[in-house]
């Protein structure tokens, strides 16, 4: 049976991953600079990242200090924190819990190139190795 869905990090919606992926990378950052992150065709309103931003910080997932009259945020979660529990619901919701469902359906996927395919096969292989790969 799957677990039911009530993570901080699996309800938000995909304006709000996008954001904090930005962001994420950016460290520390202002609307603006959250802003320019995003491509001029798709980059939305400062008041809707605001607005974004906020709702991030009363999640717990966000944080902002005041400096010189603007706010500056920064993630509260380590990105590869939000990656593993967005991959484990997606799991547990689409594959049964199933990795080797997960993988089978992501090789099937189109544009999957012998390259890529060779990648994978050395990530297992890392992982297959007395170390873990570490």
């Amino acid at each position: 049976m799957r677990k039911a869905r009530s993570n901080r990090l699996t309800d938000l919606g995909e304006l709000q991953l996008d954001v904090l992926d930005r962001l994420s990378r950016l460290g520390k950052a202002t609307v603006y600079d959250v802003l320019d992150q995003f491509p001029k065709r798709r980059r939305p309103r400062y008041t809707t990242v605001l607005t974004v931003l906020r709702s991030l910080e009363q999640k717990r997932l966000v944080t902002h200090e005041e400096r010189d009259r603007a706010y500056v945020f920064r993630p509260t979660v380590d990105s590869t924190h939000v990656r593993r529990t967005l991959l484990r619901d997606l799991l547990d919701r689409a594959f049964d819990g199933s990795p080797k469902d997960l993988v089978a359906a992501l090789v099937d996927v189109e544009g999957v190139t012998p390259d890529v395919l060779a990648e994978l096969k050395a990530l297992i292989a890392a992982k297959e190795a007395p170390d873990g790969g570490k």
